[in-house]
């Protein structure tokens, strides 16, 4: 039971699905966490014989040969944190009390990220390795501290992913690279021009090799993962829009030339050329109906439409709508479309806007019936000028009278004018009868028009080429430092998506990234005072995101995934890493990285702040565990796993469809794969497959079991359940009644809002039934205190303004939330009342424990004929203790007497 008196008052909430809870007040002390809460037994400080590679599609330590491929290899996963930007530079003083702090945690793996963003003008700043100067001009003083702090993570067991580029935005005038036309800006983080371009691609070069030069890492172990550039590529910018729109002037004219000479080298003549493409198809008649049908307006919107005398449609949109769902749409309807069948869409659009002032409009063209599939769609900034649209498509699914054409007009509350609404069938470019290999004539394709299959295909490996040789220039310049053994990866498979199995082939294993409940921001990117979140589940929406993470595993390399995170205030945000934790063991991954640690060297600020875990106890207070899970591999892998095809002309065909980081929608489409899948087997994309499995097309059942009987998954009632041998857990909605894994059963008590992340795991190593040594997590959502309030109370979760969506109360008037990134003390923890029985045998003790892991009072346990039964709440952690099973009654307060080793897959 919760003590009364340490419990506080929780204003309710606006629309959150909570009732009133009760908080209790709780800080940690990271930098003395010990007994239970202390995971620091999983590391020992790096050796030479625990240097990195890749054997067997997974990464194993040399051993004390100091060999690659021989008998004393061992496997090794990596659990992590991110560090960015300053964070990356501790001081010397902090550099090794951070380093501990990260062990205590479990972390064996931090990636060094966002260190070439926001060069320093000042180089005491520290908060970049570069400094404003022409690049790469470096910070010696940055330099010095991260040299400083590897050596501390070394001697804590703990390995470095070091990123290159990520940030770094080129300027123009300053670093002597070709400007944009008009000296418009360069596009945020380079992208994607630093990949197209020699001079940027050379310059990155000199980057990398004076990095390591510097660093002087050859050797070293703790040197163990490089990326060679975050979350872009060239096929995700032809796939997102973005190539077409950022390479511009000498850009545009360095990537026609590389097209020709590309094309240059594939056919030995024009007639070859021709014959691969074909000729090119003029465009069909327009066939949607002349008239616009009555606009379609959903509550509480309101608007006009108004036909002009030359046919010109103006909008009105006469009140603002919330955000989300599209509410005010103006529609052409019941036309055909063929699947497979090539088609253009068309249309001009303005609004009255005051100059260089737009509004995105939403356009689509997609069924008007249920359920409303989508064939294409597209975000237009309308402006005040007049502008033609083009959107090509190849629709999947026939439409039989039931077309629409859309455009969503409720975000813009200036007049709109549309004219010109045009549908064709037809129109392929393929070959014109100008194009010249000797020439170097033959133009780029244009997001505006079909093209024939073969000249995409051309151009989508033409793509694939650019950005495998920008990935072998950057690893030519990381190798010529480093051992030919570092494991080195390119680019996110979100980022890209299937045809980097060509673009990165070179590569020795493969990356994702993913968010549940990533945070908005309505208005201005990265505004700290105005932004939402929805309060999402990973566990609710059925896993889809773990899911579709599973499916770009690509088979025989090591896979990792270096970004994930459910940030506070997420109420749920506590599921996040054990779950992860566990299905990434079964699923046989090879690391996972929480981001963020830290984003700056606030280390001491005590409370919740964006992505950041430091001083997120939510998650923190199960941190441990979940390292525990996933390093040791307390769940085993799906022993085998279930091949997913994608062979090349799949590739393409995912790129030509622009599917990008969808894997679950695309494979569904294709072949009728059922997502769910993943949850009961290990799924990997197999290059040499053609088909799907039969059981990946079967609908899932209510409860899906892992294949290894050590977890299930309840679609119904949206939970988790772990039964391992030394580890239990119940994630998820707990309502209604006991609920059961192995050991564990827990009842949630009237008081609690139903959800729950209840984890024990084994600290010495031995099975549940066995375990000298336990711990005990139940974590609730924290919330901080708001500023400025007398008396003091908690900063509550409210409804953002206007939307379905939730923000921090806000401590401005003239802003919608709460700050993201800083804060308030104290800081308050839900309380998770339930009763607990645990059926083990012998005696049993049960201790809540403070902030930093120290017992509080013993808390009564009841014997059952089974087991035991107790009362936790209102503590994050509990220690549990079996003195029977050994002499004394001693606490352990030092590392378990046998540990676990990984032998997974071997």
């Amino acid at each position: 039971m919760t003590p009364v008196s340490r419990l506080l008052p929780l204003l309710p909430l606006l629309a959150l699905p909570l009732a009133a809870q009760q908080l209790y007040p709780l800080d940690i002390n990271q930098d003395a966490l010990t007994g239970p809460a202390d995971f620091s037994f999983l590391n020992h400080p790096l050796e030479p014989q625990d240097t990195l590679f890749v054997r067997d599609g997974h990464f194993f330590t040399l051993g004390p040969d100091l060999t690659p491929f021989t008998d004393d290899d061992a496997r090794i996963r990596l659990f992590g944190m991110n560090l960015a930007f300053g964070a990356n530079f501790p001081t010397p003083e902090d550099a090794p009390r951070i380093a501990r702090r990260l062990r205590r945690l479990g972390v064996n793996l931090v990636r060094l990220h966002h260190m070439d963003s926001q060069p320093d003008s000042n180089p005491a700043n520290a908060n970049s390795l570069l400094t404003t100067g022409p690049y790469p001009t470096f910070n010696e003083t940055a330099l010095a501290r991260l040299r400083n702090f590897l050596l501390a993570l070394k001697s804590e067991g703990i390995y470095a992913n070091l990123n290159l580029h990520v940030g770094y935005t080129f300027r123009p005038s300053i670093d002597n690279i070709p400007t944009l036309p008009s000296n418009a800006a360069f596009p945020n983080q380079s992208k994607p021009l630093h990949i197209l371009h020699p001079r940027l691609v050379q310059l990155q070069a000199d980057f990398v090799r004076g990095l390591f030069q510097r660093l002087d890492l050859r050797g070293d172990p703790v040197l163990a993962l490089v990326e060679l550039d975050n979350e872009t590529s060239l096929l995700y910018a032809h796939q997102n829009g973005s190539l077409e729109t950022t390479a511009l002037g000498e850009y545009k004219t360095s990537l026609h030339s590389s097209w020709n000479r590309y094309l240059r080298a594939r056919y030995a003549s024009n007639d070859d050329l021709r014959a691969a493409w074909g000729p090119s198809t003029p465009e069909g008649p327009d066939i949607l109906p002349s008239t616009w049908r009555p606009l379609e307006i959903h509550a509480p919107a309101a608007a006009t439409l108004t036909t002009l005398d030359d046919g010109t449609v103006r909008v009105l949109v006469a009140t603002a709508a919330p955000s989300g769902a599209p509410t005010v749409i103006l529609k052409k309807t019941g036309f055909s479309a063929t699947a497979q069948q090539p088609y253009v869409a068309e249309v001009e659009i303005r609004a009255d806007l005051p100059a260089g002032q737009s509004r995105n409009i939403y356009w689509d063209i997609k069924q008007d019936v249920s359920p409303w599939t989508t064939a294409i769609g597209k975000n237009i900034a309308v402006t005040s000028q007049w502008q033609r649209v083009r959107m090509p498509l190849t629709p999947s699914f026939s439409m039989d009278s039931i077309g629409r054409f859309g455009l969503s007009l409720e975000k813009c509350e200036a007049a709109i004018y549309v004219r010109n609404a045009r549908l064709s069938t037809g129109g392929q470019r393929g070959a014109d009868p100008s194009d010249d290999l000797d020439a170097a004539n033959i133009a780029l394709p244009s997001s505006s028009e079909n093209t024939t299959t073969a000249r995409i295909n051309d151009y989508l490996d033409f793509l694939a080429f650019l950005d495998r040789d920008y990935n072998q220039v950057l690893l030519d310049s990381t190798r010529e430092f480093n051992s030919p053994l570092l494991p080195v990866t390119g680019t996110q498979m979100g980022f890209g998506g299937l045809m980097l199995l060509d673009a990165q082939r070179n590569l020795d294993f493969y990356d994702q990234h993913f968010y549940i409940d990533h945070y908005a921001f309505p208005n201005t990117p990265w505004d700290g005072r105005d932004w939402s979140f929805k309060d999402d589940s990973s566990i609710a929406a059925a896993w889809s995101t773990f899911t579709n993470t599973a499916a770009a595993r690509v088979s025989a390399r090591p896979y990792t995934v270096s970004e994930y995170n459910q940030p506070w205030p997420n109420t749920r945000a506590a599921e996040i890493g054990p779950t992860l934790a566990a299905y990434g063991s079964f699923q046989d991954w090879d690391a996972i990285v929480h981001f963020a640690y830290e984003h700056s060297r606030t280390w001491d600020a005590g409370v919740p702040h964006g992505f950041n875990l430091n001083g997120d106890w939510t998650k923190l207070v199960n941190t441990g565990q979940s390292a525990l899970l996933f390093r040791l591999g307390l769940l085993a892998p799906d022993p085998e796993p279930l091949r997913l095809p994608a062979h090349e002309d799949l590739r393409r065909q995912f790129t030509r469809d622009r599917r990008n980081g969808s894997f679950n929608a695309a494979y569904n489409s294709y072949f009728g794969y059922q997502s769910a899948t993943a949850i009961a087997r290990r799924v990997e994309l197999d290059p040499e497959a053609t088909g799907l499995p039969e059981e990946a097309k079967q609908p899932p059942p209510d409860t899906i079991a892992a294949a290894t009987g050590e977890f299930e998954f309840d679609r119904i009632n949206k939970r988790f359940l772990l039964h391992a041998p030394q580890a239990a857990g119940l994630f998820g909605n707990l309502a209604g009644a006991p609920v059961t894994a192995g050991p564990l059963t827990a009842e949630l008590a009237p008081t609690a809002r139903g959800a729950a992340n209840i984890l024990l795991t084994a600290l010495d190593g031995k099975p549940l039934a066995e375990s000298t040594s336990m711990l005990l997590t139940n974590p609730g959502y924290t919330l901080r205190t708001q500023p400025n309030s007398n008396p003091a109370r908690t900063q509550n979760i409210i409804n953002y303004p206007g939307a379905a969506t939730f923000t921090l109360e806000p401590d401005q008037s003239n802003k919608p939330s709460g700050d993201l990134n800083a804060g308030k003390a104290p800081i308050s923890m839900e309380a998770i009342d339930a009763t607990v029985t645990l059926n083990i045998p012998g005696p049993l003790e049960v201790y809540a424990l403070d902030g930093n892991g120290d017992r509080l009072s013993a808390i009564p346990v009841e014997t059952t004929e089974t087991g035991h039964r107790f009362q936790i709440g209102g503590a994050p952690w509990y220690e549990l203790y079996s003195p029977g099973r050994q002499s004394g009654v001693a606490r352990r307060s030092g590392p378990p007497t046998t540990t676990k080793p990984l032998s997974i897959g071997q």
